[in-house]
């Protein structure tokens, strides 16, 4: 499956939305309305997930879960969450356009360890 990766210019599309801190995300609410995520600084439990040798990935702790947040164009914003739960349960979204132009996070996999 093709990623489709957000850009800042995505970002902008007219409203006034602040970025989601990844370490406030609750997964029960988490949805396709949740709006853009800041991905941070890429310092701290850091990794290159995607192999080409920059910095893409970190793990942020929140309240129910851990948090693995990606920004693949390395704009500021996420543009992959995924998400595992305290009780084993995961899922993964991945950030996109709808057919309207808003931002949406689509839900690309999910199930339980």
């Amino acid at each position: 499956m093709d990623a489709f990766l957000i850009t800042a210019g995505h970002i902008d599309d007219g409203h006034e939305s602040e970025a989601l801190d990844p370490g406030r995300i609750e997964p029960e609410t988490f949805g396709p309305a949740s709006g853009p995520v800041d991905a941070g600084e890429m310092n701290f439990d850091a990794f290159d997930l995607d192999g080409d040798g920059t910095v893409d990935s970190r793990v942020v702790h929140s309240d129910d879960a851990v948090v693995i947040v990606s920004d693949f164009d390395r704009d500021g914003s996420a543009d992959r969450l995924t998400m595992i739960e305290s009780d084993g349960d995961y899922s993964a979204w991945e950030c996109r356009r709808d057919d309207a132009g808003s931002l949406v996070w689509q839900k690309i996999d999910a199930g339980a360890l």
